[in-house]
């Protein structure tokens, strides 16, 4: 399984390959420090697509917390902490445009990374550790 992953605002034209944990992980951890050098927090976007179909994985790192979207076919989820903070809006920035996600977006950074490990190992399939609302 390939992924591609695209996070670089000073080069937006070439993916940056993701074949395993590892390259993921190496990946997190980049935006962890870009994250702490930032304002907004950074957002990437990883992606499947082939014959058998598509699906994309959004994770944003806001210090020891983050934020995942995933979109396919049957439709587009954010991930929830299971709070009310609906009517609030936590800004992030994906190579350089703002993207906005529920106040109860957020969940602990672990949850992410072990999220987003799930995605990679299952070829893009919504992760089942956390919990999803859809996007409105």
């Amino acid at each position: 399984m390939v992924l591609r992953a695209w996070y670089d605002p000073d080069d937006d034209n070439e993916p940056i390959i993701v074949g395993s944990a590892q390259d993921l992980d190496a990946l997190l951890d980049r935006l962890a420090v870009d994250g702490a050098l930032v304002d907004v927090p950074p957002l990437m976007q990883l992606s499947r697509r082939d014959a058998e179909g598509w699906a994309v994985l959004h994770i944003g790192v806001n210090g020891d917390r983050g934020v995942l979207t995933h979109t396919d076919g049957t439709g587009s989820y954010v991930t929830t902490d299971r709070t009310d903070a609906t009517a609030t809006t936590i800004t992030y920035d994906y190579m350089g445009h703002l993207r906005e996600v529920p106040g109860n977006a957020e969940i602990p950074l672990p949850e992410v990374r072990e999220a987003a490990r799930e995605f990679v190992s299952t070829n893009g399939a919504r992760p089942t550790r956390v919990h999803w609302r859809a996007e409105e």
